[in-house]
């Protein structure tokens, strides 16, 4: 999920499916055509990549298009040490999407709720990426997630959370078209400031003549308040981008790639 704000108006854009009800079924039939491909991708890999990390967990994996790119990255590299390079979604259909994607089986997937059900094995990075923490849809749930990822993260490991930021005055409703592909998306919006819930559709016209509503929610935290619950897990923030580019982080920037280390 991307939630991008512009000053004029609030404008959210569907790219991780937010409801466990909805998830796979709304989304996979055209997850891999809008957002299979992405120019920050070399960037992604590189980051991960630092410290050399061992074994790695993505919490909502998806289709796999950070996972197994990673996979792959970090086996020819690593001088014939073994790697591995573990994915966690609740949605079926997302996971049938990336086993058809990963036929050199390199990346191991568990199907259960990111936020109780990881792995109980110890990494040395747990990555969270495209604000797919704020489709836990409230602070407990998001903080109880990365208290466990922090529990399963060996000494010095990292995590990494890549989220959006969203201005505290935010209009409260807003709309935006795009094009993606074959279709024309329709997105309306709604934001709750006081309890940072976004909710909305976003309307998809195909060439095929299909019209899909395709709804989502999250609830968004800012940055400061995710410091917070890093470090009730006993992390500590390293470093902080605006970009997986490593942008320099400003008070303008409008999303945050955080890196915390493990200091218990």
């Amino acid at each position: 999920m991307v939630v991008v704000h512009f000053r004029a108006q609030l404008v959210v854009m569907v790219e991780e499916p937010t409801n466990s009800v909805t998830y796979g079924a709304t989304f996979a039939d055209v997850y891999d055509e809008w957002y299979g491909e992405s120019d920050d991708l070399p960037a992604i890999v590189s980051l991960l990549s630092e410290d050399r990390p061992r074994r790695v967990l993505e919490l909502g994996v998806g289709t796999g298009r950070i996972a197994i790119p990673l996979a792959r990255h970090l086996r020819e590299g690593s001088s014939g040490a073994a790697t591995l390079v573990m994915g966690i979604d609740e949605s079926p259909e997302m996971l049938a999407l990336l086993a058809r994607r990963d036929t050199a089986g390199i990346v191991r997937t568990v199907r259960g709720d990111m936020a109780l059900e990881q792995p109980a094995e110890l990494f040395d990075l747990v990555v969270v990426s495209y604000n797919t923490l704020f489709n836990l849809g409230t602070a407990d749930r998001q903080a109880m997630c990365i208290t466990n990822a922090a529990s399963r993260l060996a000494e010095q490991g990292r995590l990494i959370l890549d989220c959006c930021i969203i201005d505290p005055d935010a209009p409260s409703e807003g709309e935006s078209t795009e094009q993606r592909g074959g279709c024309t998306l329709h997105t309306h919006s709604t934001f709750d400031r006081a309890t940072g819930r976004i909710t909305g559709t976003t309307t998809s016209h195909h060439d095929d003549g299909r019209v899909v509503a395709r709804p989502f929610s999250i609830t968004y935290n800012s940055p400061q308040s995710l410091d917070e619950m890093c470090e009730s897990a006993g992390l500590r923030l390293r470093a902080r981008y605006a970009s997986w580019q490593k942008t320099a982080f400003t008070d303008d920037s409008a999303r945050h790639v955080s890196v915390y280390h493990n200091v218990r």
